[in-house]
């Protein structure tokens, strides 16, 4: 403040509210982050209809006559805060008049500009001319004249509306990538929406469409309901494709996105998603169905009517009981493909199953608390393979699983038991129970060294029911026609693992190496033939899972025999952001094993080598690789590389799988892949990018992505080209246009 200036101030007990005002655009940024001068006393007794005037001088010509500011006048009343170079506040008539730069923002750092507002006393009534507004989120609102009504709305004549900049860096304006013209503007601000009528979109000044009414949110709302970004499309498979979803915002805790496609070659898939969150808990539910227009298109296992359904939630009972539930259906196999189905939002998952082939829907009630958890689970699968034969595909009920912990140490170390049950079931083929109770103890040694030494035992019973073996798949020895058998295995463990990370500083860079030697014993021989490998069929044997003593994923298989895993692994660290890290090792048995197909790398009397090598140089650029050799001819059976790289315009990332082995009962087949993907910014606002999916075992093209996108404060428009050369039944490659655009605040 300028203390050469003379200061006037005055407090004047009304009941004074904000208004409008006109103000050059290119001046919103800078008014919008000004703090008041001046401060209200809290001494008052009603602080909440007291003013603080400042300005140049404040004149009061008798007791009810006119107050009257001039110079650079601020005034701070309430939440609202009002600069003008005049300011006259009749008491008698109960009229503000603001003049000259008049500038009002409010607690949500909404400012309005004016060249002259005459309000209520009240202020919740009131005329604006050459009024402007810079909203939240960018947003502004400018317009010949307003009319404030009760606080509630301002109507606005001959307004101009957008979420754009106006200006250049060097505060020149310039015209907004878009902007809403009409006639006639009204913000209700009680129900949160911007309506238009007699308006025109223009895109650079262009205009490009004509509607009698538009309505919009309001830049100051979190949910509205409303009209979301449309999706435009062509394929080969569905013809021109359109999709305009509406959110619908039914109260503060549940809401509703429907999003119909129309398809010219197969009409209109109704799709929905409801939510709805309480205290205890959350669901969310999306379905969709079709009824296709040319029936004769589709073969005799594709239905007429092709449908969705997904779902997800749980609720808490008490602070211990959660009920839950996962569920994914399909009318047929390719539906999801066809139709670009995928699980979205809340429903998203890690693994996306739509992409693989197959489904699992599961329901669980789970209780836990610090020392032990409990659940029940039910587990129903779908296949998406033509090959797949519902009758025997298997659905457990119930799968429970029991584990309770130890509070006290039990020589020196940490004790808990557990049990196991699991009801596997098939319309047309074997099913089964298991039962498995599972003793387990371990204990952490460090010395004053740092030898790291870890004990460890377990005493496992396993007890197997078999029923209708003669309608199953599985080939099992024992007497011809034979329906019912039950098969129990005793399995302890005991083993032992040290370790020995050092870790020093050289040369500038942390250095970091752990040697690690685990030896396991269990009686060998343990995988009876007569036990069936439901669980345990698929295994990825790599470093992060050498030195798990039991390296079957299931309870079916059991790793036995006595054998040894001995591993390395070390990394640098430099202070320019440059990191290398690796990891080596490999299981040596003193027999072999039945517990794993031979394409794993185990079982046999030396496993096959696994390890990763890493390199990274800040998060800029990286190379991540995990691999396993063949311990016998050195060849690679799998490998696993992705690189990365995030400098400037440039973002992108090269992965490679190869997976040498094959497993017909755990659906593994030889493959090898180069994925690629790639983004480069032309502009500040321009990019493009693609991705790039090859099959190198038959050296084809499975997919390529192709986008052109441009985005800026206020618009986003983005085209994509996809060639999808898969093939299935009733499913052709798929030559497939997409174009989707944003503009924010007004489609959300």
């Amino acid at each position: 403040m300028d203390h050469n200036r003379r200061i006037a101030r005055l407090w004047i007990t009304t009941a004074l509210a904000g208004a409008g005002a006109t103000f050059p655009l290119c001046a919103f940024a800078a008014e919008q982050g000004a703090d008041p001068i001046v401060q209200v006393s809290g001494g008052a007794e009603d602080a909440d209809n007291q003013v603080l005037f400042e300005a140049d001088l404040v004149t009061v010509e008798s007791e009810d006559g006119p107050i009257i500011a001039e110079g650079d006048v601020r005034a701070f009343f309430g939440e609202r805060y009002l600069r003008a170079d005049r300011v006259v506040y009749d008491q008698i008539k109960n009229i503000v008049t603001a003049e000259g730069n008049v500038s009002i923002t409010d607690k949500n750092r909404e400012t309005l500009f004016a060249r002259r507002v005459i309000l209520s006393g009240d202020l919740r009534d009131g005329l604006i001319e050459n009024f402007s507004a810079l909203l939240q989120d960018n947003a502004r609102l400018a317009a010949n004249s307003a009319i404030e009504q009760q606080g509630a709305r301002t109507r606005l004549r001959k307004a101009v509306y957008t979420a754009c900049d106006v200006c250049k860096k060097n505060g020149k304006a310039k015209t907004p990538t878009w902007r809403v013209k009409a006639l006639r503007v009204t913000r209700d601000k009680e129900r949160k929406v911007v309506r238009f009528h007699h308006a025109f979109l223009e895109f650079k000044g262009v205009p490009l469409l004509y509607t009698p009414f538009l309505q919009g949110p309001d830049p100051s709302v979190e949910r509205q309901s409303g009209f979301l970004t449309p999706r435009v499309g062509a394929s080969s498979r569905l013809g021109f494709n359109f999709e305009l979803p509406y959110y619908l915002a039914i109260s503060n805790s549940q809401d509703a996105t429907f999003f119909p496609k129309y398809t010219a070659e197969d009409g209109v898939l109704w799709q929905g998603e409801y939510r709805i969150r309480r205290r205890r808990g959350y669901h969310v539910v999306s379905a969709g169905f079709i009824n296709v227009n040319d029936s004769s298109t589709l073969s005799d296992d594709i239905p007429n009517t092709r449908w969705h359904a997904f779902g997800r939630g749980f609720h808490e009972f008490g602070n211990n009981w959660r009920a839950s539930y996962d569920f994914e259906r399909v009318s047929d196999d390719t539906y999801l493909r066809r139709y670009g189905v995928e699980r979205i939002g809340d429903l998203r998952q890690a693994l996306d199953r739509s992409r693989t082939n197959q489904l699992r829907s599961n329901v669980r009630f789970a209780r836990e608390d610090s020392l032990s958890r409990l659940t029940f689970d039910t587990y129903v699968f779908q296949g998406l393979r033509a090959s797949d034969s519902a009758a025997t595909i298997p659905y457990a009920l119930p799968l429970i699983d029991f584990n309770r912990q130890f509070k006290s140490k039990i020589a020196g170390g940490r004790a808990s038991i557990g049990a196991n049950i699991a009801s596997l079931y098939r319309t047309g083929g074997t099913d089964s129970q298991r039962f498995t109770v599972t003793g387990q103890w371990n204990r952490d040694i460090i010395t004053r060294g740092g030898h790291r030494f870890q004990f460890f035992a377990e005493a496992r019973t396993d007890a197997y029911v078999y029923q209708d073996l003669d309608e199953g798949t599985e080939i099992l020895p024992g007497e011809p026609g034979e329906s019912t058998r039950f098969v129990s295995r005793f399995s302890p463990t005991v083993g032992a693992e040290w370790s020995y990370p050092l870790a020093r500083e050289m040369g500038g860079a942390r250095l970091f190496l752990e040697p690690r030697v685990q030896v396991v014993a269990s009686p060998s021989n343990l995988n009876d033939e007569d036990i069936i490998n439901e669980d345990s069929q698929s295994i990825e044997f790599d470093y992060a899972g050498l030195f798990d003593y039991n390296k079957a994923t299931g309870y079916d298989a059991f790793e036995d025999g006595q054998r040894m895993n001995i591993g390395v692994s070390a990394s640098a660290v430099w202070p320019n952001g440059v990191a290398i890290e690796g990891s080596i090792g490999q299981q040596f048995r003193l027999q072999s094993t039945s517990a794993f197909d031979v394409s794993s790398g185990l079982g046999e009397t030396s496993s096959d080598i696994v390890g990763s090598l890493n390199f990274r140089y800040g998060d800029n650029f990286g190379v991540e690789n995990r691999f396993r050799i063949d311990d016998d001819s050195g060849a690679i059976q799998r490998a696993e590389s992705m690189m990365y790289l995030g400098a400037g315009p440039v973002q992108a990332n090269v992965s490679y799988v190869r997976l040498n082995e094959e497993n017909v009962a755990a659906n593994l087949v030889r493959r090898e892949e180069l994925t690629a993907r790639g983004r480069l910014a032309l502009t500040r606002r321009w990019s493009v990018g693609g991705a790039w999916r090859l099959d190198l075992q038959s050296d084809q093209t499975i997919r390529q992505d192709f986008t052109i996108g441009y985005e800026d404060e206020c618009t986003a428009l983005g085209v994509t080209l996809r060639r999808d050369r898969t093939r299935d039944t009733n499913l052709e490659p798929d030559t497939a246009v997409l174009v989707t655009f944003r503009l924010k605040s007004l489609v959300q």
